[in-house]
């Protein structure tokens, strides 16, 4: 990480700081001490290396959060990389609310709670959340949905999809743990190997790690592993 520290210096020094780093982070992308950064970046992105914003395509972008075009010194700095696919990418492009436009501004997936922001319904889609004390939903929220066009209709076609399979899944081993045929270990197992399967890992994360996890089948089946 020194590499990318020194090169936000010499960014700081120029007199055109957002041409120098377009310059210097192309020459970084085609370097090989760049590599560790795209690893590192890929690993924190969980099973199948899905995109950090939507979870639904497997990712291959360096995402810059706060656009390198608007924030040069940004460009060099691992705090604001993500692993996004190109979908997610080109959507959100050089936005950046307020700074680039009026808006409340973007969630950061890395090092704030989505699901005090979000939500998904009954049926698999994802949702802003309704602020009382707003008597609306979530802005922030409801402008990160809209900027990186997480309400696509492959996305929440995918997350239903992946919905229905964990209950169904949630399902049959409940009653398979009622006729003795399943252990409570092996239910722990069970539950653990579909957290790791890449599938719309956001869907299986609010549902047996997050807010979900209350509602049923879910519920009685961490009530059943001992969760």
């Amino acid at each position: 990480m020194n590499r990318l520290y020194e090169t936000v210096k010499r960014i700081s020094e120029s007199q055109d700081q957002k041409s120098e780093a377009d310059r210097l982070y192309t020459l970084a992308r085609q370097a090989a001490w760049f590599e560790p950064v795209t690893q590192a970046l890929k690993s924190m992105a969980g099973p199948g290396e899905r995109c950090m914003f939507c979870s639904g395509s497997e990712s291959s972008c360096v995402e810059h959060f706060q656009p390198k075009a608007v924030f040069p010194l940004m460009a060099m700095v691992w705090e604001n990389y993500l692993w996004s696919c190109d979908i997610c990418n080109r959507s959100k492009g050089e936005r950046f609310p307020p700074k680039t436009e009026p808006g409340e501004q973007l969630i950061d997936p890395t090092v704030e709670d989505v699901w005090s922001f979000f939500f998904i319904d009954e049926y698999g889609n994802l949702t802003a959340r309704w602020r009382p004390d707003l008597n609306d939903v979530d802005g922030r929220a409801s402008i990160t949905i809209d900027f990186l066009s997480l309400d696509r209709d492959a996305l929440q076609e995918s997350r239903q999809l992946r919905l229905r399979d964990l209950k169904e899944k949630a399902k049959d081993s409940l009653d398979l743990v009622a006729t003795g045929k399943l252990t409570k270990e092996e239910l722990r197992m069970r539950i653990e190997s579909w957290k790791s399967q890449p599938f719309q890992p956001d869907v299986t994360d609010y549902f047996l790690n997050g807010p979900g996890k209350a509602e049923s089948p879910f519920a009685e089946l961490r009530a059943e592993a001992g969760l």
